[in-house]
């Protein structure tokens, strides 16, 4: 069985290694918020993007983290976008049906993107303006979550990777990869998101919510989770856990005897 054994040591890793991460993230907020600000204020005039970068004070536990957003607005969809919706349902449909063999799961994905885009074309083809979210509020949801995120991914990692016997150092690794990558990933969505919405109208919206917001940020941890398994050696392995590949050799005299 692979895994630690109840001790104090996993008190440790399941509450003080990911606490400490936890502050040190706290403490960090306000640095990363105007690092944030700073990237923000940078891209939103070669994007093309209106209006200014606008803040947003969140109560975060007895701290008042200032959030930055971009304040521009997205428009209802116009004819035109609809028709180019309609266009990207086909196409996605499309590739859902061409994509066979080894790149079917990429056609299922391709037909489920088409379903989300149809039912929000359908909405925005029946419903009348306006639409219960703007753009400013949807980017500044979308980034407050983030922090949320950042705040609470170390105790994502001590209960789903710290169980596990690896060296201290590694664990402290995939802490701090998740919350580097998410530090720097958070900000480029929320840029990507507000760019294609405003250029896209809100017809975009549902799309990148649903698939691009959140469980994006979800997927990365798989991934980096995914690698951090791979981690393991034989030196900290039980025997019965991996077993030195036997040749066929050994195996036909072992037979014979």
């Amino acid at each position: 069985m692979i895994g630690l054994k109840i001790s104090w040591t996993l008190a440790v890793d399941l509450i003080v290694l990911p606490a400490i991460f936890a502050v040190a993230m706290f403490l960090l907020l306000d640095p990363l918020m105007e690092a944030w600000r700073t990237f923000f204020e940078l891209v939103r005039e070669p994007l093309g993007l209106p209006g200014v970068v606008a803040t947003r004070v969140v109560d975060i536990g007895p701290l008042a983290v200032a959030v930055p957003f971009y304040t521009s607005s997205a428009l209802w969809p116009m004819a035109m976008d609809l028709r180019t919706g309609w266009i990207v349902i086909g196409l996605l449909a499309l590739l859902g049906v061409v994509l066979r063999g080894r790149l079917l799961p990429f056609g299922y994905l391709m037909r489920a993107l088409a379903v989300i885009q149809l039912t929000a074309q359908l909405w925005f083809s029946l419903a009348a303006p306006p639409f219960s979210y703007t753009l400013p509020e949807y980017v500044s949801g979308l980034l407050v979550c983030g922090v949320v995120i950042l705040l609470l991914a170390p105790f994502l990692v001590a209960f789903t990777f710290h169980i596990f016997d690896f060296p201290l150092w590694q664990k402290a690794s995939m802490a701090t990869l998740l919350l580097g990558h998410l530090a720097i990933m958070i900000p480029l969505q929320a840029t990507v998101h507000a760019w294609i919405i405003y250029r896209g109208s809100l017809l975009a919206m549902p799309m990148l919510f649903l698939v691009f917001g959140v469980l994006l940020d979800v997927f990365v941890y798989v991934a980096l989770y995914g690698w951090g398994m791979s981690w393991r050696s034989g030196g900290i392995l039980d025997p019965s856990d991996r077993r030195p590949p036997v040749s066929r050799q050994r195996v036909r005299a072992g037979a014979t005897a």
